[in-house]
């Protein structure tokens, strides 16, 4: 993953919603200015190549290398050991079982910082030129064997695409531990919502969908690939790319791991899976990015811009 140190010049939208602020080289200044940029978002940098973002145009998925630090990734899986195993739970998260923890956001900081890590929503940037809004968290601590599906069934957008799924490893990934299944190329299809393929708009019919989908993969050839990535790696797909979950081989190993879904800016939430009697609009559970970690060596940048050190306190 390239690092240019350009910043972002964003859709008109968003720029029509930035005011900036004046410029203020005090070190009260230079770190008001770091929270509109960084923790508000409004500038960011740039750290795909060209070459890198038309693959993701061609494949529909990218492997990236977040840069987070392992105790936070160590974390994650720390903080929701009790609420996996039942040994607690929490009316906050929307769902909690042995194998699957949703929304546990708001419970860990961990997952949250890995929700709106800076450089992962640098990346989403790069690769849709719009403000990254993230809105859900699953946290798996082993293989899900899930058939293929793409994420725009369960969450969609008008404009249809807005929406995309990060993946972060926890740990080392190999081929017995039932790693992540995609086929590339596949987000390219039309959009498939239920009534699209002949079905009544309700999860009732999901099983149906899972096997047009298992036609329409041999159908096109599809040639399926598997996420074997190193701990702290992100994959990233679009909202229209089939994936699923690969067979566990060694039902004893681990698969943790984490998925950020986010939609962007301009896009108007649906699910297709509620929506028989027309399209289920909805509000997400926005998870609000004012914790973001700065990036590194930010204040190091700060302190040659204004030629002097920071005080040990900005009041």
């Amino acid at each position: 993953m390239a690092l240019s140190g350009a910043t972002h010049s964003l859709g008109a939208e968003h720029r029509a919603r930035c005011v900036d602020r004046p410029q203020d080289r005090t070190a009260v200044g230079w770190f008001l200015e770091y929270r509109d940029q960084q923790f508000n978002r409004r500038v960011f940098v740039r750290r795909l190549s060209s070459s890198e973002i038309d693959r993701f145009q061609r494949d529909g998925y990218l492997i990236v290398d977040t840069g987070i630090p392992a105790e936070i990734l160590d974390g994650v899986v720390t903080d929701l050991a009790d609420y996996l195993s039942g040994a607690k739970t929490s009316q906050e998260l929307a769902y909690a079982d042995s194998n699957r923890v949703q929304d546990a956001w708001v419970i860990s900081k961990n997952v949250k910082t890995l929700a709106i890590w800076p450089q992962v929503l640098d990346v989403l940037v790069d690769l849709y030129d719009k403000t990254p809004l993230p809105f859900q968290t699953l946290n798996f601590p082993r293989g899900t064997e899930q058939p293929a599906h793409s994420d725009s069934i369960h969450f969609n957008s008008e404009p249809f695409g807005l929406m995309c799924g990060v993946w972060i490893a926890l740990e080392d990934i190999g081929p017995d531990q039932g790693p992540l299944v995609y086929y590339p190329g596949s987000q390219k299809l039309p959009e498939m919502n239920f009534e699209d393929i002949g079905l009544k708009a309700d999860y009732s019919e999901y099983a149906k969908y899972e096997e047009q989908l298992r036609a329409l993969i041999e159908t096109h050839n599809f040639q399926p690939e598997l996420g074997l990535v190193k701990k702290g790696s992100a994959i990233i797909w679009s909202a229209n790319l089939l994936h699923g979950g690969s067979l566990q081989n060694d039902k004893k190993l681990t698969r943790y791991s984490q998925v950020t879904h986010y939609f962007f800016e301009g896009a108007k939430p649906w699910r297709p899976g509620h929506s028989e009697q027309g399209r289920a609009y909805f509000e997400p559970r926005w998870i609000p990015l004012v914790d973001a970690p700065p990036p590194p060596g930010f204040f190091t940048r700060v302190k040659n811009a204004i030629g002097r050190r920071l005080p040990r306190r900005v009041q």
